[in-house]
């Protein structure tokens, strides 16, 4: 019997646990650190946990798997499987694809393909489901990377950011740029090229303009699969639903 081919992906893709095992994919998570503390996401620190250290004021500061992670599940996953494919965050803002490619070196007898989504959270998750049920249906290597390139293609990418104070925060903008949105009351509304997170649109706040028309103009009337990641945030003295 032919081994099967082997999907890895790092954490950011965001992909439901129960939606990781039922495709046979592998998660490599990033690591966070939070006042001196390093953290491993979704393993020793979940999303809730770090969404309240942030609304307290923390400064979480993430960073790419080192090349040993990397390693560790390459080492497992060549024992048996034919080739692997490792989807990992775009690499205009992280080094997670060059831990990657460095793990990769390592095993020079092996097929390990490293690939660049150039997109993070739930558009490198669509990205990952398309090569994990191309794997399943016994899809060469060849056809998936072919599947992965022509699906990067048709995926767009919307962030709704209410307010830059995070993005200053990690660095993403510079203070001045958060205080004058906030100051103008502009909300942008982000998107991915080419691997670089860039603004699409500014939504004056007052206006309550969703992103509806921006994905209109991309899609038309054609059917589409969506992902959305929503953040609630909970009102002080409430309870959670």
């Amino acid at each position: 019997m032919d081994k099967p081919i082997r999907i890895v992906v790092d954490s950011t893709a965001s992909l439901p646990p129960q939606v990781v095992e039922e495709h046979g994919i592998t998660v490599i998570p990033i690591a966070i650190q939070i006042a001196g503390q390093t953290f491993e996401e979704d393993v020793t620190i979940t999303k809730a946990q770090f969404y309240e250290a942030l609304e307290k004021g923390a400064r979480p500061m993430t960073s790419q798997p080192a090349p040993g992670a990397f390693y560790r599940v390459y080492r497992e996953l060549v024992e048996q499987a034919s080739s692997v494919i490792s989807i990992h965050l775009t690499g205009r803002h992280s080094g997670t694809v060059q831990s990657a490619k460095l793990a990769a070196e390592m095993f020079p007898d092996a097929d390990i393909e490293v690939v660049d989504s150039q997109f993070t959270s739930a558009a490198m998750g669509l990205l990952t489901l398309v090569a994990a049920k191309a794997a399943q249906l016994g899809k060469t290597k060849q056809e998936i990377l072919r599947a992965i390139d022509e699906a990067r293609e048709r995926i767009s990418v919307y962030v709704c950011v209410p307010t830059l104070e995070y993005l200053r925060r990690s660095g993403r903008v510079s203070f001045a740029q958060a205080a004058l949105a906030d100051l103008l009351a502009v909300k942008p509304i982000l998107t991915m090229r080419d691997g670089w997170l860039q603004v699409a649109e500014k939504v004056h706040r007052r206006s309550g303009r969703a992103p509806s028309p921006l994905v209109e103009e991309q899609v038309g009337k054609a059917a589409v699969q969506v992902a959305v990641v929503l953040r609630l945030r909970r009102r002080r003295g409430s309870k959670a639903s």
